[in-house]
C-alpha cells in the first residue's frame, strides 16, 4: 500500500488552519483565549494512556506560536511539565505539559495555574483525529470531527459522535473480562 504524503500533509494543515482560525476568533472577540471555557477544556484536558488527540496538540501548539502567549521562566521543571508561559493581553499564567507516551508521540497540554481541573468543564469530549495503539483505542468516548470541534470551540450547536471501537469484540479489557467470567462460569 502506497503511502499518500500529500493527502497526509493536507489533513494536518487543515487541523492547523481550524486551530489558529479558533485562536484569532477568541483573540478578536476578548482579546485573548483564556476566558474561552472551551479552550481551558480542550487545550488542558487528559489524553489516554495509549492514545492522543491531535486536535488538541495542535491547539496548544498554534496557541504557543502566537503572539498571544510568551514563554516565562518560572517554573520548576518537573516530569512533563517543560515551561511556563503568560498571556500577554491578560496576564494568566499557564504550565505547558509534554510527554513522550510513545515513540515520537506526544501528549501536549496547556494548565491555567491555580484553575480548577479542566475535565470537569464537559463531560469527555475528544478529537475524532486519534492516533491510537491497537487495543488501547478511545472507544465508546464523545468524538468531535473537526468542523464539529470548531463549531464546539466557538460557541455553537455541535454533535458529538461514539468513538468507534476498532478493537474486536473480546480483545478490549472490558471484553477479555466478560470472556474470562464466562469461562469461570462454564466451570462451576
Amino acid at each position: 500500500m502506497k503511502i499518500d504524503r500529500d493527502a497526509i500533509k493536507h489533513h494536518i494543515e487543515n487541523i492547523t488552519m481550524n486551530a489558529e482560525y479558533v485562536i484569532r476568533e477568541y483573540c478578536s472577540e476578548k482579546g485573548c483565549p483564556c476566558n474561552h471555557k472551551q479552550f481551558v477544556y480542550w487545550a488542558g484536558k487528559q489524553q489516554g494512556p495509549g492514545w492522543q488527540d491531535n486536535i488538541q496538540n495542535q491547539l496548544v501548539e498554534s496557541v504557543l506560536k502566537s503572539d498571544c502567549f510568551s514563554k516565562i521562566n518560572d517554573c520548576e521543571k518537573t516530569y512533563c511539565l517543560e515551561s511556563s508561559y503568560i498571556c500577554n493581553k491578560c496576564g494568566t499564567r499557564w504550565n505547558y505539559f509534554l510527554e513522550e507516551w510513545r515513540m515520537l508521540a506526544y501528549h501536549k497540554r496547556l494548565l491555567k495555574v491555580g484553575g480548577d481541573d479542566p475535565v470537569r468543564l464537559y463531560k469527555e469530549l475528544i478529537g475524532s483525529d486519534i492516533f491510537a495503539t491497537v487495543g488501547l483505542e478511545p472507544d465508546g468516548k464523545n468524538t468531535l470531527s473537526l468542523d464539529q470541534w470548531v463549531a464546539f470551540m466557538l460557541g455553537r450547536n455541535y454533535k458529538a459522535e461514539t468513538y468507534p471501537a476498532c478493537t474486536p469484540a473480546g480483545k478490549t479489557e472490558t471484553g477479555l473480562r466478560q470472556k474470562v467470567l464466562s469461562i469461570l462460569k462454564r466451570k462451576k
